[in-house]
């Protein structure tokens, strides 16, 4: 069994990196209503994408702050997946030529791992991964240690080792629901993780935002720009 230690309380920079959690949950409240008040208030079906997005993202971000909150870091990474799944799930309709039949047929119940881009790429989770790496290049490899979080992997037989002794070849097991071995830098890490790929779903939702707000503009640098 682990043991606790003095404080039942993280360290400063986690604290503070949770307390930034909760300024993104707050500015993507204060976005959701800008963006369905855009357009004298017409909705759209990306509309619907982006409130199912943002109500998935804020719920995973409460519970993920009471998960390191809990020193459950085995599940906070989990939720961590989840966030950027979020992130890169809602980055899809940057990529297809009509975002709002796109929308419509994930609606139906069509998985968008088995839709297209304009390009005719599938978007799997890799090639979403594979697009946002250029400008997050710590993307692909945050990503591919999460997954192991998501499915009983090496990681979770990992993690329930509290400490080995090498002279008397014993292994102590941590059987408990709280991870107190990860030293603090840890835990900050995988909080600023999480704000990260908030941030990347953030910028994608205000770029919507944006577009329905000002259609006329969009259209003007697409044409300048040559986008279809």
């Amino acid at each position: 069994m682990a043991n606790k230690p003095e404080s039942d309380k993280h360290g400063q920079s986690v604290l503070k990196s949770l307390e930034e959690l909760a300024n993104r949950r707050n500015k993507l409240i204060k976005l959701t209503e800008e963006m369905i008040s855009a357009y004298k208030g017409t909705m759209y079906p990306v509309d619907i994408f982006a409130i199912g997005a943002v109500k998935r993202a804020i719920s995973t971000a409460a519970g993920f702050r009471l998960l390191v909150e809990s020193w459950n870091m085995i599940c906070a990474r989990t939720l961590l997946r989840m966030q950027i799944d979020t992130a890169l799930r809602f980055s899809s309709v940057f990529l297809v030529k009509k975002p709002h039949d796109f929308v419509i047929r994930v609606l139906k119940g069509q998985q968008i791992n088995k839709l297209k881009d304009k390009d005719g790429n599938k978007m799997t989770d890799a090639y979403l991964v594979s697009k946002l790496a250029p400008e997050y290049t710590w993307l692909p490899a945050v990503y591919k240690n999460l997954s192991g979080y998501v499915h009983f992997s090496e990681h979770h037989l990992i993690d329930s080792i509290e400490h080995t002794n090498d002279e008397s070849r014993t292994v102590s097991w941590a059987i408990t629901e709280e991870d107190r071995k990860f030293p603090e830098f840890s835990w900050t890490e995988v909080v600023a993780c999480f704000n990260e790929s908030t941030d990347i779903f953030i910028k994608y939702l205000e770029g919507w935002t944006f577009t329905k707000a000002n259609p006329e503009i969009v259209a003007k640098i697409k044409k300048i720009l040559k986008i279809n």
